[in-house]
């Protein structure tokens, strides 16, 4: 597939970056301060002394689209300012792994920064806004530059954690407890946000969550199927409605046949 973005060299503002679209759905909309980008990060606050001003233009992307592929230069890295995004890679073969999930206000595209090549791909899930920060940005010598790559560090750190949290859920918990934690996680992610976390809608597919959590989709939809069933969960369609906290964050194992069937010698068991 094509990659949805393009960046021009050919620049006659010296405070914009110009974007040169292959799509006419690829326009940039409005471009945002530092200040406003500073406030999006939660960098603490203080007397920005860029001269001149520098702005930085937001990308719509629309759902179904590459903002980057794999191997692609890197000349950007993004932060989300609205939408629900989905993080990739593949091996030579082709076999595709879901990193993760990244939603607003997150900071992608750091992958690409050690050999100014994207290790992974990025394609939006819903249609999508992100501000492209240029990486010349990051390595100018002043105090609001600085700043930002203070704040790259911490986010590098935090991106850290979090692929070792997954790393764990994906190694040691049973497959329930997986899809458990991994809807938890997304409610947490919601509420945080401002957003309710209690109902949301899962962007993803099953298929999508089952290559995060390294099952096949069968067992996502059945763990979740199994779910609803004993009135942890409700959903419609992808609408998920969580029912019970407690009861989702105590999850290890669903009760017999609640979303296998029983083997023969359970059976038995049950029945001698």
């Amino acid at each position: 597939m094509d990659k949805l973005l393009r960046f021009s060299d050919d620049d006659s503002s010296p405070n914009v970056l110009k974007l040169t679209p292959r799509s006419l759905d690829t326009m940039p909309r409005i471009s945002s301060s530092i200040e406003q980008v500073f406030s999006l990060c939660s960098i603490e606050k203080k007397q920005l002394l860029n001269n001149p001003p520098q702005r930085f233009l937001h990308v719509r992307v629309k759902a179904g689209c590459h903002v980057y592929l794999s191997n692609d230069k890197c000349e950007m890295i993004y932060l989300i300012y609205s939408g629900f995004l989905k993080n990739t890679w593949s091996d030579i073969q082709g076999n595709e792994k879901v990193i993760d999930f990244p939603m607003k206000n997150e900071m992608v595209g750091l992958d690409g920064i050690a050999n100014k090549k994207f290790v992974n791909s990025l394609k939006a899930l819903t249609d999508s806004e992100l501000i492209a920060i240029p990486l010349e940005f990051c390595k100018r010598q002043d105090i609001d530059s600085d700043r930002f790559r203070t704040h790259i560090i911490s986010v590098m750190s935090q991106q850290l954690v979090n692929q070792q949290k997954s790393a764990f859920i994906i190694s040691s918990l049973p497959v329930d407890a997986k899809v458990a934690k991994f809807l938890l996680n997304l409610s947490f992610k919601f509420k945080s946000l401002g957003y309710s976390e209690k109902s949301f809608l899962l962007r993803m597919s099953r298929e999508e969550i089952g290559s995060y959590l390294g099952v096949s989709l069968e067992t996502v939809s059945r763990t979740i199927s199994g779910l609803c069933r004993i009135g942890v969960l409700r959903k419609d369609n992808r609408s998920i409605e969580i029912m019970n906290f407690d009861a989702l964050k105590k999850i290890k194992r669903l009760p017999a046949g609640i979303t296998h069937k029983p083997t023969t010698h359970a059976k038995n068991a049950v029945n001698p």
